[in-house]
């Protein structure tokens, strides 16, 4: 990491993708998502990266951001955005789940089915 400044864009950025993210999530763009997660692990790699320097040559590590009162609130609010966006794929996975559990539990052993022309099957 370079420096403060840089850290504050990269969190901006971190800030964007996850809402992005989110939006794909919302609207089932898997592909979309998917091609997100290669520049999200590389900022999260950027903001985790203990080797940097400050403008003046100072070192600047993951501690220095998270002392500063508004990165670190800016980083708190990406972490609640990461488990939002965890909730909402968690979701999609289970209701995914759901749906293969009822084709797979499927034939002639399920109630409540319709036949051709709506009599129901017993």
């Amino acid at each position: 990491m370079a420096n403060l400044n840089e850290a504050t864009f990269k969190i901006s950025a971190l800030e964007d993708l996850l809402e992005r993210e989110f939006a794909l999530l919302k609207s089932q763009d898997f592909a979309q998502f998917e091609t997100l997660q290669q520049r999200k692990n590389e900022l999260l790699a950027f903001l985790a990266d203990n080797k940097a320097l400050d403008p003046e040559g100072n070192s600047v590590d993951s501690e220095s951001i998270l002392r500063n009162e508004e990165l670190s609130a800016r980083l708190q609010n990406c972490r609640d955005r990461q488990q939002r966006n965890e909730v909402l794929v968690r979701q999609k996975l289970s209701s995914i789940r759901e749906a293969l559990e009822t084709i797979q539990a499927g034939g002639p052993a399920r109630s409540n089915t319709y036949e051709h022309l709506g009599k129901g099957r017993r």
